[in-house]
């Protein structure tokens, strides 16, 4: 059966790809040949864990399979640290997606349960029980409670499968190194998330530039308390908040919130000598392959 929607995706970056970005040929190449070559290294990607506070999350499904793979490998590559890595299936993970990413990550502890709510308030256990009931339809959710809720570390470094990694982020090592006092988050500009209330106010437009692509953040500094006030007030059947629910709820609930470096954690511009992380966000994403994949083949495969 064909399904429609993800063709028509493909179509919408095929075109981008030649008509906004003029890479197509390195698009095609690199994303229907090249990319699926990862599954066939012959090659470990394992790094010790210097930090035992530090647990590392994805949120993943069997579609981004290959690009994540590509992201980690990147990801270990670059960084000069590393704590517990945790896959959280979203579902859709196969017995051969799983088999394929502790092949290339023995590290790799993947979490099919949700987390348990035994150590919380009864009134955040009623509020995490309200926000599971959209994971079915906003997916993205799993990523803003779960890693939270498994409770592995006091610190969580959330990281998204579509980000590809070229120098070590120095800003994330020196904050866990201080016991992430700080949360940081990756900060975009532009129109910012178009987050609506009930009360058809918006998010705060400081707030509405967080971007969570990477989120690190102590467990003391995940505020409940402001969590269920932005439940209360977010705007749960409006379609266009869909995608930024859960990248709004960390900026509005993570307290000592600061932005990490625009120039280096990119999300828009080329890459150059000083970046250290581009995300490529769903609009971008054949940059991923013309751009990212192109840049580092040849690391990853040497």
């Amino acid at each position: 059966m064909i399904n429609f929607k993800k063709l028509k995706l493909e179509i919408f970056y095929l075109q981008a790809a030649f008509r906004q970005y003029r890479q197509g040929p390195d698009y095609l190449r690199h994303r229907y040949f090249f990319a699926r070559k990862i599954l066939n290294l012959r090659k470990i990607f394992q790094n010790p864990i210097n930090y035992n506070n530090l647990s590392i999350h994805f949120l993943l499904c069997h579609r981004d399979l290959i690009p994540f793979i590509w992201s980690l490998a990147s990801f270990y590559l670059a960084s000069d640290f590393f704590g517990h890595l945790i896959i959280h299936n979203d579902g859709s993970l196969t017995k051969k997606d799983k088999n394929l990413i502790k092949k290339f990550f023995l590290q790799t502890q993947i979490i099919e349960e949700m987390g348990k709510l035994d150590n919380l308030p009864s009134n955040y256990r009623l509020l995490i029980d309200q926000i599971r009931n959209f994971y079915p339809k906003i997916p993205l959710l799993k990523k803003l409670l779960e890693p939270y809720l498994f409770n592995q570390t006091p610190i969580h470094l959330i990281i998204d499968s579509d980000l590809l990694w070229f120098k070590n982020p120095t800003e994330l090592e020196k904050e866990i190194k201080d016991g992430s006092q700080k949360s940081l988050m990756m900060c975009g500009e532009g129109g910012g998330c178009p987050v609506i209330f009930k009360d058809g106010t918006k998010l705060e437009k400081p707030l509405s530039f967080f971007n969570s692509g990477i989120v690190l953040y102590h467990r003391n500094n995940f505020n409940l308390e402001k969590l269920a006030e932005y439940c209360q007030k977010v705007d749960w059947q409006n379609s266009a908040n869909i995608h930024f629910l859960e990248q709004a709820a960390f900026a509005f609930s993570l307290n000592n919130l600061t932005p990490l470096p625009s120039d280096q954690y990119l999300i828009k511009g080329g890459v150059d000598s000083q970046t250290i992380v581009r995300h490529y966000t769903s609009p971008r994403r054949p940059l991923f392959y013309s751009e990212g994949l192109k840049i580092l083949k040849d690391k990853i495969f040497e």
